[in-house]
């Protein structure tokens, strides 16, 4: 507009002075006042063009570059996984978000344990050194944000990110001079932090309800601004960052250490508060579970939740391999399955079926780890009330059912083969293909029926000869077990299984659930 307007004012002033001008007072008194007006109705229509036709165009050039938001996932979790230093995880980060969304100024703050400040960790942006003489800046060395400062309390209650222009740190300057209260040297470190890491947008790192660190964004090169598709990308990495760093702070507290025992042991020690404390309360039906590890930490995982309508979830999965990697693979199962089964709404016992639940984790599993890595589930939930019990299998060891004679309350011999129920699979194994629907399947059990899923530990366990356990002597074990109260049951299985074994070493991680009804409430 300022050159079209430009223009116009020099086309009036060259065509309506001198000789031009006379020349337009000869042909019409009022030759000038029609000739602005044309002139007029040209900028407007050239005006017009301009924004309706050519604008969009130019937009269209200078917009940002699409960029893959799964890919960029994918990368950060690879990141995570395979380095060793946190230091470059957060490198990683920065440069994959710059490159992605055109920023220049891209940094990462975590909050540090003992303080709760958040300090900063990695920045694209040039940060003052404190060995430099020539640092004026006035930024305490290392740059950190004060745990109660301005931008961090509203963090914690906004649910997105925080946009922030330059007019904002301009107007909090002028505010901290007439409001009374207001701390102006902890308020001038803010702004002059914010401004140096000239900040745009800040994007919460957050894991339940705590705030563990805060992803600082410049201004886009282009000039646009974040659209929702980016908001949408970088809260999914603010996530990823989080569970990064609440996993990776167990690593730094032994890192003065360097022992690689020092750092397992802590992270076994995470790994056992995933499994349940106490089994639910049921008149009904009795429960119990038991993992013993291979190693310090392990790939199996299993739980058993009270859910909202009188029902009762149980699962037991095994991540392939072995170590730290497949721990970390048990802790996002952990919360997904939580989350999913026992968060819906009061009278609905999970939000999805069991068919869906099993889905959606499978593209979880199959967006956040490499083709080598999968997991086997099995999944039930059994109904108080009705006694029946609905279950997903997805690639895992088929879970045996005794059902007790109704008459006699011994273990049937007749309904299946050699007396037992084998709960089939349902599908493939969770995380190998993107799409793979697993089927949900039920039935009944009554009052004696005996369930025990298990993980493939118990089968390849190995004696001093190298001879395995073996599917065959398991099911006899559990069949000359089942009479027994579920706890004890558990027990003497497990023992059976070491006795057998001697000295040999594990060389899996052994899991078992134990499922016993001991009360019917409804009609057979």
């Amino acid at each position: 507009m300022l050159v079209e307007l430009l223009l116009a004012v020099l086309i009036l002033a060259f065509m309506l002075t001198g000789s031009r001008g006379e020349f337009f007072d000869r042909l019409h008194p009022r030759a000038d006042a029609m000739f602005v007006v044309v002139l007029a109705c040209i900028v407007a229509a050239s005006h017009f063009l301009f924004v309706r036709r050519i604008l969009p165009y130019l937009r269209k050039r200078a917009s940002p570059v699409e960029y893959d938001y799964q890919r960029i996932l994918l990368e950060l979790g690879d990141a995570a996984r395979h380095s060793n230093n946190l230091a470059d995880v957060y490198n990683f980060s920065v440069n994959t978000v710059g490159r992605a969304l055109e920023v220049d100024n891209v940094s990462v703050l975590v909050r540090d344990q003992e303080s709760g400040n958040f300090v900063l960790r990695s920045s694209s942006a040039q940060t003052p050194e404190a060995s430099d003489p020539g640092n004026t800046s006035g930024l305490p060395q290392p740059m950190v944000l004060s745990k109660d400062a301005f931008v961090v309390r509203r963090l914690n209650k906004l649910t997105g990110p925080m946009r922030i222009e330059s007019e904002d740190l301009d107007a909090w300057q002028r505010a901290a001079g007439f409001i009374q209260g207001i701390n102006n040297p902890k308020r001038e470190a803010e702004r002059q932090a914010l401004q140096y890491l000239n900040s745009r947008l800040l994007v919460q790192i957050r894991n339940k309800a705590q705030l563990t660190g805060i992803l600082s964004l410049g201004p886009r090169h282009s000039g646009f601004d974040f659209a929702d598709k980016d908001l949408k990308t970088l809260m999914s990495i603010g996530e990823q960052l989080a569970l990064v760093i609440d996993n990776s702070n167990l690593v730094e507290r032994i890192v003065d250490q360097e022992k690689m025992l020092h750092e397992m042991a802590l992270a076994a020690s995470v790994q056992r508060h995933l499994f349940p404390v106490d089994a639910p309360k049921s008149p009904v039906v009795q429960i119990s579970g038991y993992c013993k590890p291979a190693g310090f930490v392990g790939g199996d995982y299993y739980d058993f939740m009270q859910l909202d309508n009188g029902q009762i979830g149980m699962a037991v999965a095994d991540v392939a391999g072995k170590g730290f990697a497949a721990a970390l693979l048990t802790f996002m199962i952990h919360a997904f399955l939580r989350s999913q089964s026992m968060s819906g709404a009061p009278g609905s016992a999970y939000r999805v079926s069991l068919s869906q639940l099993a889905t959606s984790l499978n593209r979880l599993l199959f967006a956040s780890t490499s083709s080598a890595s999968y997991v086997t589930l099995f999944y039930a939930a059994y109904d108080e009330s009705s006694g029946r019990l609905s279950f997903v299998n997805a690639g895992h060891n088929p879970p045996f059912v005794l059902h007790a004679d109704p008459a006699t309350g011994e273990m049937s011999a007749a309904p299946n083969s050699n007396g037992v129920m084998k709960l089939e699979s349902g599908g493939p194994m969770l995380g190998l293909f993107q799409d793979c629907p697993v089927q949900e399947n039920s039935f009944q059990l009554r009052s004696g029926d005996f369930l025990f899923a298990y993980t493939d530990g118990a089968i390849d366990a190995v004696n001093t000869a190298g001879e395995e356990f073996g599917e065959d002597r398991l099911l006899k074990l559990v069949k000359s077990k089942a009479h027994l109260p579920a706890v004890k049951a558990r027990d003497e299985i497990f023992r059976g299984i070491e006795d057998w074994c001697g000295d040999a070493p594990q060389p899996d991680d052994i899991t078992m659930v134990v499922l016993k009804v001991t009360d019917q409430q409804v009609a057979a």
